[in-house]
């Protein structure tokens, strides 16, 4: 079905079909069979984490901290996680040089690997990158506005 959506919208991107025609073949299609098959969506759990870059890492720390009673729960080597609940966080991480402050990206908290979220991305032709970071895969993407999005699993504490 995927193959059969494709050419109608190429087509219709192409000027060889009107939109009342396009809408006319998508009907059927989307009459017989669901968009997305399970296999091919992701559901997300949880906001996991949200990651700000600073100026100045401990100011931040000491801020967060103070105005939330945020323990830290990792650490990195270019910043620190402090706890927003029982099972996400806030990442503070020391911005580029020339970088204001700033959110960097947030993370949605999937059941499943990063392997498989990987797949469905795949499947819907959303490019992706998969970092190791001291043995564990991080798997980031941009939205259609280049917003930064990590996808980890729901029990991912950075």
């Amino acid at each position: 079905m995927n193959a059969a959506m494709n050419q109608l919208l190429d087509s219709y991107d192409q000027g060889r079909i009107s939109r009342r025609g396009l809408i006319g073949a998508l009907a059927p299609l989307l009459a017989t069979a669901p968009l997305c098959a399970a296999d091919e969506t992701l559901t997300v759990r949880s906001l996991n984490h949200v990651t700000l870059f600073v100026s100045d890492i401990e100011r931040s720390r000491r801020f967060y901290q103070d105005l939330f009673t945020a323990p830290v729960v990792s650490k990195q080597a270019n910043g620190i996680n402090i706890a927003a609940g029982p099972a996400s966080f806030v990442g503070l991480y020391k911005g580029g040089p020339n970088s204001p402050a700033s959110i960097n990206h947030f993370c949605f908290g999937i059941e499943g690997t990063v392997d498989t979220a990987r797949a469905v991305l795949d499947k819907h032709g959303v490019k992706s990158n998969v970092r190791d970071r001291d043995g564990v895969k991080e798997l980031y993407f941009r939205d259609p506005d280049d917003i930064m999005v990590q996808l980890q699993n729901v029990d991912y504490r950075g």
